[in-house]
């Protein structure tokens, strides 16, 4: 503390002995001022200059912030001071940060489509349905880039973590690449891409399917429809062995729950109803 301060009580002690020359008062009021800033509105009014009310309030605005300033650099040092936090731990979290952004991203994509398959406009909301489930197969691609991110570095850095006694850090790394996480994310491509290519085939054949009635391009809506239906449900079962996975993987580790997705992130698609024809 002092950057600021010091040289502001300097100028302050300077300014009273001027003050006090010019008005006729006892100079030791400077080495008063510059043990105790506060005093000076006294000193300022005992020499009864024109403007001391102006001074008096400039002083008040001056001191405030100086003060102010003082204390926000000494509690930023205090803090920095404070964080005794490794910088490889500190890449291992910012990593963790794009996967748990992407996670998120996914999730609220998802709710997205999930809103869309409550109302089904038909056409229109087929057309909508595809797009968002394209943007959440981005968002899929970017997530797995993002996990596969976190687990390189952890492999780099295996080494250091042991020796530092670091090891639940190689937990993070065992939890993405178990195979209830692997496969939880297999059957989650699988799932999109089957969604995708049903809703696609519907668009793009609504009117012979929902106005003309061919059979034949019924018969081929089915087969996409049950070919999303099997995908969904493998999806779904996944997803459940994943949850029960990770719940009793942060019992056994739970200094690394924080690393890894929330509940809120658990839920299961739901079924894009079958029209009915």
């Amino acid at each position: 503390m002092g950057i600021i301060y010091f040289p502001y009580i300097v100028i302050l002690a300077v300014l009273t002995f001027v003050l006090c020359q010019k008005q006729d008062q006892a100079k030791w009021w400077a080495g008063v001022v510059l043990v105790f800033p506060p005093i000076l509105p006294v000193v300022i009014m005992k020499t009864k200059f024109e403007k001391s009310k102006l001074l008096v309030i400039l002083f008040c605005v001056t001191f405030v912030i100086v003060v102010g300033a003082e204390a926000f650099l000494f509690l930023g040092k205090k803090a920095e001071a404070e964080d005794t936090t490794p910088p490889i731990i500190k890449e291992v979290m910012e990593l963790n940060k794009d996967v748990e952004r992407t996670t998120i991203d996914i999730y609220n994509a998802s709710g997205k489509l999930h809103a869309v398959s409550l109302a089904q406009s038909r056409v229109g909301d087929l057309e909508k349905a595809i797009e968002i489930i394209g943007d959440i197969r981005k968002l899929v691609d970017e997530n797995h880039k993002t996990i596969e991110n976190l687990i390189e570095f952890i492999d780099e850095h295996q080494t250091y973590f042991l020796r530092k006694n670091l090891a639940w850090v190689l937990s993070i790394k065992a939890f993405y690449t178990d195979h209830h996480v692997v496969q939880q994310r297999i059957s989650q491509a699988q799932y999109l891409a089957a969604f995708e290519v049903n809703l696609k085939y519907t668009f793009e054949n609504f009117d012979k399917i929902m106005v003309d009635l061919s059979k034949q391009h019924m018969m081929t809506y089915d087969a996409y429809y049950m070919r999303y239906r099997r995908a969904a449900d493998a999806f779904n079962r996944f997803n459940r062995k994943r949850i029960a996975f990770q719940n009793s993987f942060v019992e056994e580790h739970p200094e690394v729950k924080p690393f890894l997705p929330g509940s809120h992130h658990h839920e299961p698609f739901k079924f894009w109803d079958k029209f009915q024809f």
